[in-house]
């Protein structure tokens, strides 16, 4: 397998995302904004740049395993696939539900939770940080024989069935919903509502969650998000934010017994003298706010125009990373990953975003050139990636009086 399917899936993503936002306009719905899809996206951008450096714990560690440690050597067929999968699906249910009931874990797994949304782009807000706790649940599976790149394919095509269940247009699916994952399932899951936490686990298969006693059914138009909201666009914040604040509780507890409880117990744990579990907060839908801070007028659009060509790199990255020196992987993911946190502060309205963009374009600039230095490309490509700069600056500098004048007035300096 030379490319993950989930990569190859990635312009059906936007595809679908696009016939969606077609429903939402038919219907005249608030499923989508744009602040918050950005962000969704950005995080997704981001996971799967980061999974290209990260993979070797995990795939490394399966490899080793199944090269030093295996029971059987299985060769691949249909049937190998079917019954992998399903495999696979049942140790996703417990990398899913040790994710959400570890307080250490759930910092790897609580950016796909932040959105108060709910469409596909929310399928695609993955953490980058996740794949180091849970890759040990799937480690049995290379005891047993599975080879790793069959295992790595089959759990993509887990991954992607996952996709479609982010949707609010699909209602229930009768008998189906006995056996399969489904929109209205997951919907659940992704409730802040006290009654729908920590339920539905599943990946593909709800039967998991009905045989180990987590299953929740949808009586309830879900409140989306999570219980501490993030309040903030920026991706790398959404991956990190959680940590400041578990080390702040460890810190504040006494007794090193109770501090191991605070990280490897059930997140909101307390000692009985701090007045015990937390108790999970009450939502109304009907008085609940969404965070969705008014941006300078123009910038979303132009936030927007930045990322086409962000992922445009990141696909670049993506697809040809396994032919990339190493040098020109980490630049390029420094870059991408620069250009994502560079538009959720703009979106913000944060100063130091509007101080950074133009250096950041500007070596945009540069580092495409640098990567086509000596190749029939660079002449076509070094005139459309300045003319692209030069739009870009004078849209920027018209959208820069007004956001610098409105940070300053919001406070918002830093």
């Amino acid at each position: 397998m030379s490319l993950n399917p989930i990569v190859l899936s990635i312009p059906i993503y936007f595809i679908l995302i696009g016939v969606e936002l077609l429903a939402e306009r038919w219907h005249q719905t608030q499923r989508y904004h744009l602040a918050d899809a950005l962000t969704n996206i950005s995080c997704g951008v981001t996971s799967q740049v980061t999974a290209a450096f990260m993979r070797i714990v995990g795939v490394g560690a399966y490899a080793f395993i199944y090269e030093h440690w295996a029971l059987l050597h299985i060769r691949q067929s249909w049937a190998v696939g079917l019954l992998l999968f399903v495999l696979v699906d049942f140790g996703y249910y417990w990398a899913h539900r040790l994710s959400h009931e570890i307080n250490l874990f759930w910092g790897g797994h609580v950016v796909h939770h932040q959105s108060e949304d709910y469409n596909l782009s929310v399928a695609l807000r993955q953490s980058s940080l996740q794949s180091v706790f849970t890759f040990f649940v799937y480690l049995p599976l290379a005891v047993i024989g599975f080879e790793p790149v069959f295992f790595v394919y089959i759990s993509a095509f887990v991954t992607l069935y996952q996709f479609w269940i982010h949707t609010e247009f699909i209602g229930q699916l009768g008998p189906l919903e006995w056996v399969l994952n489904t929109p209205s399932h997951h919907r659940v899951h992704h409730g802040r509502n006290p009654r729908y936490i920590d339920k539905n686990y599943a990946g593909a298969f709800i039967v998991w969650d009905r045989l180990f006693g987590t299953f929740e059914p949808e009586t309830e138009r879900p409140v989306y998000g999570i219980t501490t909201p993030l309040r903030s666009w920026n991706p790398l914040w959404a991956n990190i934010s959680h940590y400041p604040a578990l080390w702040a509780q460890v810190m504040a507890t006494p007794g090193l017994g109770n501090r191991l409880r605070v990280i490897f117990g059930r997140p909101g744990w307390r000692p009985t003298e701090q007045g015990g579990q937390m108790e999970i907060p009450a939502v109304d839908e009907a008085t609940y706010q969404k965070y969705q801070p008014s941006p300078v007028r123009g910038v979303p659009g132009y936030v927007l125009a930045q990322y086409v060509v962000l992922i445009g790199g990141a696909a670049l990255f993506l697809f040809q990373q396994a032919t990339l020196p190493t040098a020109a992987r980490y630049l390029l993911a420094v870059w991408v990953a620069a250009g994502v946190v560079a538009g959720g502060g703009l979106l913000e309205n944060r100063a130091w975003a509007w101080a950074l963009e133009v250096p950041r374009l500007l070596a945009s600039l540069g580092l495409l050139v640098a990567f086509l230095w000596g190749t029939t490309w660079l002449a076509g490509a070094a005139v459309t990636g300045t003319l692209f700069v030069l739009v870009s600056l004078v849209w920027f500098y018209r959208l820069r009086s007004v956001g610098v004048a409105a940070a300053s007035a919001a406070g918002a300096i830093s």
